[in-house]
């Protein structure tokens, strides 16, 4: 089975900064959109994460797990003791709803756009 992560923002106050220091450390070049910046390990073709502006109640690396119904998944982990943070934020790529883990980790749990 694939990883269910599939996607990973760092989200903070000084994204430029954050950005170039990627670049630096790890090789990883960058594409700058607008909302956020794409991040592409070298030799790959499709970037794998952003970075992002700061984002209430939101900071540092958040995983992206995918899921196939974004309500069932959202209630599923608010049953079992998440915090929601974000419901059903639209985005080119998909749905997103931002929750935080009893241990107080983020994550986005994600829904793919049709056709994507």
């Amino acid at each position: 089975m694939p990883s269910p992560f599939v996607w990973f923002d760092n989200i903070g106050a000084e994204r430029s900064a954050t950005t170039a220091f990627l670049q630096n450390a790890f090789g990883w070049s960058s594409n700058d959109i607008g909302p956020m910046t794409f991040l592409t390990a070298e030799g790959e073709e499709k970037p794998f994460a952003a970075t992002a502006d700061a984002t209430p109640q939101i900071t540092g690396w958040v995983p992206y797990l995918e899921v196939d119904d974004l309500p069932a998944a959202v209630e599923n982990a608010r049953k079992h003791g998440a915090e929601i943070i974000a419901e059903n934020l639209k985005g080119p790529a998909g749905d997103a709803s931002f929750i935080r883990d009893p241990g107080g980790a983020p994550m986005a749990l994600w829904k793919r756009a049709p056709g994507m």
